[in-house]
């Protein structure tokens, strides 16, 4: 009895793996939507940056807006780490899964910059605090090892530093995001099974009528991704009207007066018990220990 209800358990486990998975996809399309949209009014420009953010929460649908990207994110993020739970829970086995595994890992650091440069762009205390623990830890303690992270460094710290953030936040980070979704729907096996429907090669098929098969929208998956994205809309979209977008005074150096991001705070943690050093080792450990 307690074999059948954990083989069931892992079953609807793996099937919740490929909803939450169909559920980032509709979560990516909405950030890139409303990012396209705020970059259209956001300067790179150091002197004009916090200006272009307090027109952006000046005009009611822009701030809207603003609001929707920031939550959508924060949603994006939580998704990816229950997806990623759900994961290591059902200890998947096969060397597609496996390589599936290491994919997620690499989406997150791309998701996890995304979101470090989003706020550097803001232009605020908040993004002189991150950008100056970023810096400091770069310049002080990694590049002491790794002689070539000057480079970057320097590379970001130059006048035009914010539209180089710019060009990796709305452009080239994303369009890794998308690829490594890709490839992972490639690699994970529930994923593939799901379009199936549509590898279906038929008489009409050969002749040119490349008309999907019946039974897509009509897959239980679907429809639950279908209804959780629906669900994660009108939580962003709730959101989005009652709680807006943190954009804090205009920088100042010498005080850090901010709390970081939830997703943060553990490695600001070990920063108050032993200084600098754990921002930068911390992570590094911690994604080893998940690959391995």
């Amino acid at each position: 009895y307690f074999m059948t209800a954990f083989q069931k358990l892992k079953s609807e486990l793996q099937q919740t793996g490929t909803i939450l998975g169909g559920v980032l996809i509709a979560l990516f399309l909405l950030l890139v939507g409303s990012g396209i949209v705020l970059a259209l009014f956001y300067s790179t420009q150091p002197e004009e940056t916090y200006p272009s953010m307090v027109t952006i929460m000046g005009h009611p649908l822009l701030a809207f807006i603003r609001n929707f990207h920031y939550w959508a994110s924060d949603i994006f993020l939580f998704t990816l780490f229950l997806h990623i739970t759900r994961v290591a829970l059902t200890k998947p086995s096969g060397k597609a899964r496996m390589y599936a595994w290491w994919v997620g890992l690499g989406m997150i650091l791309l998701v996890g910059a995304e979101m470090l440069l989003g706020t550097f762009m803001r232009g605020d205390q908040e993004a002189l605090e991150a950008y100056s623990h970023f810096f400091i830890g770069t310049t002080g303690i990694v590049a002491k090892y790794l002689p070539f992270m000057a480079v970057v460094t320097d590379f970001f710290s130059e006048r035009i530093t914010l539209f180089r953030f710019f060009i990796f936040h709305a452009v080239l980070i994303p369009f890794g995001i998308c690829s490594l979704i890709v490839l992972h729907g490639l690699f994970a096996p529930t994923f593939r099974a799901i379009l199936a429907p549509w590898k279906k090669v038929t008489d009409s098929a050969i002749r040119g009528q490349l008309t999907p098969q019946p039974g897509f929208f009509s897959s239980p998956s679907v429809r639950k991704i279908l209804g959780l994205s629906a669900i994660a809309l009108a939580i962003v979209l709730f959101l989005s009207v009652v709680l807006p977008a943190p954009l804090l005074s205009s920088p100042y150096a010498g005080l850090e007066v901010t709390k970081p991001p939830w997703w943060l705070l553990w490695i600001v943690a070990l920063e108050n018990q032993w200084g600098l050093t754990p921002i930068i080792i911390a992570p590094p450990v911690l994604f080893l220990i998940f690959a391995i």
